[in-house]
């Protein structure tokens, strides 16, 4: 599983375009000056990496690909997979397999989904407790599994309706409004970042 690639951003002769690779050349491409002994328009700085390991995102609700990970298997067709973590970072997911609460790999490479900003103590406790409640509901077995039906985000949008935070509840009525809400603008900066790098594995810059 990748870890952030580490791409860089730069400006040095052109007036409005940015360059993107994976390391600065020594000499600019477009007028073959050496870069260490001149000044750029926009210094070097690190492109942020949008993926996390969801077990260092504490009291997160976190998304992934149901299969492979996002910088190689991507696409806006892909099924996304979501889960819960709560304060000690153990993922809370539900599949076919069942309801789990595990630290497993397949989360290395995930996009955390803020859904409360600047959680207390009594918050994330608060957390804690429900989803605790929720994760041993009968509700989650192998055998209810539909995956139009009762799924994944069943499990969160069940765990979310029932933290009952009243800034939330509009948000939680289904699926769709969730994720306009909370998903889409996380996943539209992920996939700006999965263009730029798929770009850089092809060719050694990417102009913008």
């Amino acid at each position: 599983m990748m870890s952030d690639p580490g791409i860089i951003c730069y400006q040095h002769c052109q007036k409005k375009e940015k360059v993107f690779s994976f390391k600065l050349p020594e000499i600019c491409n477009f007028c073959n000056v050496e870069l260490s002994n001149t000044e750029l328009r926009i210094p070097p700085f690190r492109v942020p990496y949008p993926f996390k390991d969801a077990t260092k995102e504490m009291n997160t609700v976190v998304i992934k690909p149901t299969y492979g990970d996002f910088l190689h298997n991507y696409k806006n067709s892909t099924d996304l997979h979501i889960g819960v973590t709560d304060s000690k970072g153990f993922i809370y997911e539900y599949d076919v397999n069942g309801i789990t609460r595990s630290k497993n790999e397949t989360w290395l490479q995930s996009l955390p989904i803020k859904v409360i900003d600047n959680m207390n103590s009594l918050l994330k406790h608060h957390w804690d407790e429900v989803l605790y409640i929720v994760y041993n509901q009968d509700s989650w077995t192998a055998e209810r599994y539909d995956s139009e039906e009762h799924n994944c985000y069943s499990f969160v949008l069940t765990f979310l309706k029932s933290l009952h935070l009243q800034d939330l509840q509009p948000y939680l009525y289904n699926k769709t409004m969730f994720c306009q809400q909370f998903v889409a603008p996380q996943a539209r900066i992920a996939a700006k970042y999965i263009s730029l790098f798929r770009q850089l594995k092809d060719q050694n810059i990417v102009v913008q």
